[in-house]
């Protein structure tokens, strides 16, 4: 309604005029010279308004003829400086993130390569050492006159098992054999191959360690341990028993020997 009135009154301002007796224009009447609510359609000039378009006693701007709103707009102003550019705003927050997509189709199987050829053989290894080597077995008569030592082919017992006189058989016999240097015993046991009796008994047979003709029962300083729990390396095998029998008895004891990589 302001809007309304306010061109109104600029029309009144501009079209309504006094004159004087030689009939020029004796000065613009303004707003102030006019009292409110004093000028109505009827003080319009003709042609200047569509009168039949006001209502309710009000001039408003659609009751303006489009000549005259062409008159009372202004010529356009001169372009305004550029303003600055404004801050750059926040950065928003990160949006959710969507829906997984559907699994794609399962791609095709890509084609067999070929088999590669074969390289060439490599190198022999170098041969692997032996873990034993150089294997016998040695029985020797007792009483057959060999003696004792045979330098460095190892060495035996000489003596036969002696019948008992008195017939309780309480006396302890025995019979060994060596093995050469640098062989170790593996086994052994012991054999009545010539002269069998059952008045024979035996209570030993076993590996045993020999030294200068003699066993390390014979002499302690023989027994060599390698090891705390009194573990040793055997070079021989030892008989012993009792010969029940009145004759002398062959009892020959048997041992096998090999060079083992330690």
């Amino acid at each position: 309604m302001r809007r309304a009135l306010a061109i109104a009154l600029a029309v009144v301002a501009v079209l309504v005029v006094g004159t004087v007796a030689n009939g020029s224009v004796e000065a613009l009447i303004t707003g102030a010279n006019i009292k409110d609510g004093s000028i109505g359609s009827n003080d319009i000039r003709p042609g200047a308004i569509r009168s039949h378009d006001i209502q309710n006693g009000t001039i408003a701007q659609r009751n303006l003829s489009i000549g005259l709103l062409t008159q009372l707009r202004g010529a356009q102003g001169a372009q305004g400086v550029k303003g600055d550019v404004g801050d750059t705003g926040d950065t928003g927050d990160t949006g959710a993130a969507g829906p997984a997509g559907p699994k794609g189709d399962a791609g095709t199987a890509g084609a067999t390569g070929s088999a590669g050829l074969a390289g060439p053989a490599g190198p022999a290894g170098p041969e692997g050492e032996i873990g034993i080597s150089h294997l016998e077995t040695d029985g020797p008569y007792p009483g057959s006159g060999l003696p004792p030592l045979h330098d460095d082919q190892g060495g035996q017992s000489t003596a036969k098992w002696s019948g008992d006189e008195p017939g309780d058989g309480t006396l302890l016999q025995q019979s060994w054999v060596m093995c050469a240097p640098p062989k170790v015993a593996l086994g052994g046991g012991f054999g009545q191959n010539d002269d069998q009796t059952d008045k024979l008994v035996i209570v030993t047979s076993t590996p045993v360690q020999i030294a200068g003709g003699k066993t390390y029962l014979e002499d302690w300083s023989v027994y060599k341990p390698i090891d705390a729990e009194g573990s040793f390396v055997p070079n021989g095998w030892l008989v012993q028993g009792y010969n029940q029998s009145l004759r002398d008895l062959i009892v020959r004891p048997w041992v096998i020997c090999a060079e083992v990589d330690q």
